[in-house]
């Protein structure tokens, strides 16, 4: 009972472990952009995770070329950036930080900041966001607002 308490779930729950319904899968290939860009890159909004602190996966393809700017998101949102192959940058408040496959980079959003397609080839990356407790995740819209 203890265990259980301090972990939040019921006796139940614990010892029942984990349930199938409890896992989310979802696929890509049944995942529409949200996002396009000039030369072929796409964002895709994954999934959110539930909870008072919800968590947006993004999966995103970046073409050399592509830009994605977006405004400040409200205090306290995060975002992570997992560069799985290629090259980008990462413009915070103007300035520039280069990433390449296997480097991650996490940073307060709420102020501009923008993804940018380099090097020469595809650049494929997942993207988090970490909203506030008590944020209500709207599906990202197509006016460059992704991530709210």
């Amino acid at each position: 009972v203890r265990l259980a308490d301090t972990l939040g779930l019921s006796v139940s729950a614990l010892m029942q472990g984990p349930q199938a319904d409890r896992v989310r899968i979802a696929d890509a290939a049944d995942t529409a952009p949200l996002w396009t860009g000039a030369h072929g890159g796409e964002a895709r909004l994954m999934l959110t995770t539930p909870g008072p602190a919800p968590v947006e996966v993004w999966r995103w393809r970046l073409e050399p070329g592509d830009a994605y700017p977006s405004h400040p998101h409200q205090a306290g949102v995060h975002e992570t950036v997992n560069v799985l192959t290629g090259e980008m940058t990462l413009v915070l408040d103007g300035a520039e930080h280069p990433l390449r496959a296997g480097q991650t980079a996490a940073f307060p959003a709420d102020v501009p900041h923008a993804y940018l397609g380099a090097g020469t080839g595809t650049c494929t990356l997942l993207m988090t966001v970490h909203l506030p407790p008590g944020s209500a995740s709207a599906p990202a819209a197509l006016d460059g607002s992704i991530g709210e």
